[in-house]
């Protein structure tokens, strides 16, 4: 029993990096309607955000952690200004094949940058253990389920309880119409691109004491993070986060009681099912044409 809850925590810490990449994943594509296939190198670059100030300029962590989430959304704003913003005229397949030509780009200017050596940041909580219940679990992993829960809790206020959320939500229902309306719809597609900059920058500075960070980790969390949104439905924020849960408790137990071999095999496999007998996801709507 001690030995499933410790597996629990790490896989709900490990899914809540992923919720958070399909989170930015599904922000980015309800609002413009891209497949935004950098998303894993988002999370990479909020990692190595995080090694440049936390490690590399030695900043205190409150200070590094917010300058590495401002750098996130003036990354945000530049990859809509220089990605997005000239393609968006371009029919859709030319605007992701953008997002993977820059995705590249990012995974080779990163090992310009830091060089291919991993790097590993500090976190809050280093070496602090607890017991729950008999197993010993990480102080980190907990908060990171914790803080990726006061950020579901933050977003869903942003949707839902402010002026440019509703906005946001008219924006991802109808382009058309929210431009009828006088909605500035330019500023609107900006700050989902920024907003899912950010909550990728999350991720990456949770991932990063958790995991080694390197330039290639971007390719795997991409992965990861479109099952999730596959699993849960796309342009449903609610299933990006039980998406992203689903995989990172799939990928943990499976290593631990099937192979590790085989810990990818269980997700991938149950996304394709989905995407033989419900394409729309556990939580989508049926699959349909964006109006």
């Amino acid at each position: 029993m001690a030995d499933l809850i410790q597996l629990m925590t790490n896989g709900l810490a490990l899914g809540s990096v992923y919720a958070l990449a399909a989170i930015g994943f599904v922000i980015v594509y309800s609002a413009t309607g891209v497949v935004n296939f950098a998303a894993g190198q988002f999370v990479m670059v909020g990692t190595f955000a995080g090694v440049a100030t936390l490690l590399n300029a030695g900043l205190p962590m409150p200070i590094g952690y917010a300058g590495a989430l401002v750098a996130m959304a003036l990354f945000g704003a530049l990859f809509y200004l220089v990605v997005y913003l000239p393609l968006r005229a371009s029919p859709i397949v030319t605007v992701i094949i953008g997002t993977v030509a820059i995705g590249i780009t990012l995974q080779n200017a990163a090992l310009l940058t830091f060089g291919s050596w991993p790097f590993r940041l500090p976190s809050p909580f280093e070496g602090m253990m607890i017991e729950l219940a008999g197993a010993v679990v990480s102080v980190h992993a907990l908060a990171v389920v914790v803080a990726t829960a006061v950020m579901i809790g933050l977003l869903w206020l942003l949707l839902h309880r402010t002026v440019i959320g509703v906005a946001m939500r008219a924006v991802a229902q109808d382009v058309k119409a929210a431009r009828l309306m006088g909605l500035r719809v330019q500023g609107l597609l900006a700050f989902s691109w920024i907003l899912g900059a950010v909550m990728a920058g999350v991720a990456g500075l949770m991932l990063g004491p958790m995991w080694f960070a390197d330039v290639n980790m971007g390719d795997p969390i991409a992965l990861k993070a479109f099952a999730a949104t596959v699993i849960g439905g796309f342009g449903s924020l609610p299933g990006a986060i039980a998406g992203g849960f689903f995989v990172g408790l799939a990928e943990v137990l499976g290593a631990s009681y099937i192979s590790s071999a085989y810990k990818d095999l269980i997700a991938f496999g149950v996304m394709i099912l989905f995407l033989l007998v419900r394409p729309q996801g556990i939580f989508g709507e049926p699959i349909q044409d964006r109006g």
